[in-house]
């Protein structure tokens, strides 16, 4: 067996934010690493060294007019892609493991009915960013509970990505046959995920195991307090207020338009009289976000470019999280890599992330007076916001960074080839 991987990555997309970020971190370590990474996206934006844009394949005529009528017409969900089926002819027979990301996304790239084929001769692992592989249709299920019995009756079929017609049982059904079929290993972002995932009967049978994501510490990372300064300046923060920054769900919540995040605004409003603070906005809604905030406010808008994210939170004092639901919390982990501490929910994931009195404050899920205080003691007190940054920025280091993340999957993926090798001696 070689020590060289052959590794074929497949996801939505090589630009986003945080599942396009992690992915593209794991492809560029395993390059940097001398294996070889082949990253197959449905949507390519950049020239990033060997990543493919999986091509179009026309099908059956008329099959992919026939699939979306049906898709409308009764709420299921990607049933019938022959681009992304294609992929089993696209990736090298002599590749090692493919690495699935986010099946869902990208006006819907991809089709888990090509999983059983392709994982028939190569070892499968993918990667849950969120809940999609758990549910009949929602990448987000909150406190709903029916995924654990098949969904179905789906009390909010909104939620993204949404459908149509009530297809929930159907779809959930199709997953857990489908996974059934395919030989591949679940990796989660979180333990919170994983206790998740060990529930659902779509993975009985199947191994599950954490692996958290990976922050890339050469563009995240502190900076001195004349940079600060600077990159206050340039964004268009008052030096003389505290900088507190909304951004992902916080500011638009799930996918800009779940309806969570009045709670950062109600937050804000409620200190922005009583302290020198402004708050910094920065996504796609940014700008429509000010409407809501009772005084000064900087709206910066969506940052492709992580050195530029990097810069958002480098020029801050405090990052708010007011997520509800979170899988991982890639901003806490970013804001903390940066030296910045996080005001947040104790809540799925990002309680992984954000340790109370570590890199941060974390309240209760929903106790909007302790974020409140949480955030009146970190505005008061500069050597706290000190301490808990450079708390923050140690954590992050022994328990996210990009190059220990790469060596877990690196391990679990020379795991694989073993067990296949071990079942065809056998």
């Amino acid at each position: 067996m070689s020590d060289r991987l052959k590794v074929a990555i497949v996801h939505a997309s090589d630009v986003g934010s945080g599942a396009e970020r992690c992915v593209i971190s794991l492809h560029k370590c395993l390059l940097n690493k001398g294996h070889k990474s082949t990253l197959y996206v449905g949507e390519k934006n950049t020239d990033i060294r060997d990543v493919v844009q999986i091509p179009y394949q026309r099908g059956i005529p008329g099959s992919r007019r026939l699939a979306r009528w049906v898709e409308r017409s009764t709420g299921r969900q990607d049933i019938y892609n022959p681009s992304f089926r294609n992929l089993k002819n696209l990736i090298p027979s002599d590749t090692d493991v493919v690495h699935f990301n986010s099946l869902w996304g990208t006006n819907g790239y991809a089709d888990l009915a090509a999983l059983p084929d392709i994982t028939r001769n190569i070892s499968g692992v993918i990667t849950e960013h969120q809940n999609w592989l758990l549910t009949g249709h929602c990448a987000c299920f909150h406190d709903c509970e029916r995924w654990k019995s098949g969904c179905g009756n789906c009390p909010d079929l909104t939620i993204p990505p949404a459908i149509p017609k009530d297809g929930t049982r159907k779809n959930w059904k199709r997953k857990r046959n489908i996974i059934q079929k395919s030989d591949i290993v679940l990796v989660t972002v979180s333990d919170w995920l994983k206790k998740k995932s060990g529930e659902s009967p779509i993975w009985d049978n199947k191994r599950i195991l954490r692996i958290y994501n990976g922050i890339d510490l050469q563009i995240f990372h502190p900076v001195s307090d004349e940079t600060r300064l600077r990159l206050k300046k340039r964004l268009g923060i008052p030096e003389n207020k505290i900088a507190i920054l909304l951004t992902g769900q916080t500011l638009g919540g799930f996918k800009e338009g779940g309806g969570i995040a009045t709670q950062g605004y109600d937050v804000i409003n409620k200190l922005i009289a009583a302290y020198q603070i402004v708050p910094v906005l920065v996504g796609r809604v940014s700008k429509e976000a000010q409407s809501l905030i009772n005084g000064l406010s900087v709206a910066i808008p969506f940052q492709k470019d992580p050195e530029d994210m990097a810069g958002c939170y480098q020029a801050v004092d405090i990052t708010l999280v007011t997520s509800v639901v979170e899988a991982f919390g890639r901003i806490a982990a970013e804001s903390q890599a940066c030296g910045i501490p996080v005001v947040s929910f104790d809540t799925g994931g990002l309680a992984e992330v954000v340790l109370n009195e570590v890199g941060g404050l974390s309240v209760k899920k929903g106790d909007t007076e302790g974020l409140i205080a949480a955030l009146k003691r970190m505005i008061e007190d500069e050597n706290l916001r000190r301490r808990l940054g450079e708390q923050g920025v140690r954590y992050v280091v022994e328990n996210f960074e990009e190059g220990l993340i790469a060596d877990q999957y690196i391990e679990l993926f020379f795991e694989r080839i073993e067990n296949r090798l071990r079942e065809k001696m056998s």
